[in-house]
Parts: C-alpha cells; sequence; structure tokens
C-alpha cells in the first residue's frame, strides 16, 4: 500500500516473497511511486546486482496498482521519487539471502536525502534481524 494518511510511507515497510514472487504496489491516497535505487534513476544501486531498475511512473489514482516480479534473491531498496526526502522508502526481500554483501543492506549512502537516510537506517536494523531470525 502506498499513502500519505498517517504520513508519507509504504506498509509494509517491509515485503518478504519467495524467489519468482511478486509484489503488487496500491495507491491509497497521494501521488507517488516504486521506484529502485538504481544509478538509472541517478541513485546508488540498493538492489542485487543482477538485478533490473524498476519504476512504477507515478500513480494518482485511488487504487492505481504497480506489480513486480523477482526473480533474483536478495535485498531491494525502493523509495518514491517526490517523496524521497521525507522518508518514503521501503525494502523486499526475495528468497532467504545472506546479509553478507547486499547492496539493499550496505549503509545508507551520503548523497541521499537526510529523511532517506534515516529510514535506510531503521530498515537495514529490521531486515538484519528478520533475516538472524529466519537463516
Amino acid at each position: 500500500m502506498i499513502t500519505n494518511e498517517s504520513g508519507y510511507h509504504f506498509d509494509p515497510h517491509i515485503v518478504w516473497v519467495s524467489k519468482g514472487g511478486t509484489v503488487t504496489w496500491i495507491l491509497e491516497s497521494g501521488s507517488h511511486t516504486a521506484t529502485s535505487y538504481h544509478p538509472t534513476f541517478d541513485k546508488p544501486r540498493r538492489i542485487p546486482n543482477a538485478a533490473a531498475a524498476w519504476d512504477s511512473g507515478m500513480l494518482t489514482k485511488k487504487g492505481a496498482t504497480f506489480e513486480r516480479t523477482f526473480e533474483d534473491e536478495g535485498i531491494y531498496d525502493y523509495f518514491c521519487i517526490p517523496h524521497e526526502y521525507r522518508g518514503m522508502v521501503g525494502s523486499v526481500i526475495v528468497g532467504h539471502p545472506k546479509a553478507r554483501d547486499q547492496p539493499g543492506l550496505a549503509p545508507s549512502q551520503q548523497s541521499l536525502p537526510k529523511e532517506a537516510q534515516a529510514a535506510i537506517k531503521r530498515l537495514n536494523a529490521q531486515v538484519t534481524q528478520t533475516l538472524e531470525n529466519t537463516n
């Protein structure tokens, strides 16, 4: 779910799917994107090296959806283009990746907005804890 009804965020902040699983983002309010952290979008890579970049385009109509199927195991960080500066960032865990060497678990890059850096730090801690509890 993508919303700005109770702050700008993705709900849930972290999604876990099997390799080959699909995530569907549904716009609940506002105008948002779901965009991978990738050099294609002038951002640092925070998705697996073998994975392709994605961008939902601007979703503006309540109920609009965007789907993405994840074929490569790993951690994927994504953001909302107009609200990244507000910390609107999310993570997708695909399969059962090892935390080591995951671009999506690297420390937040200083080039990102401060609120996005803080959100990534929180997500990294939550994803790491989740992986430690299940691997």
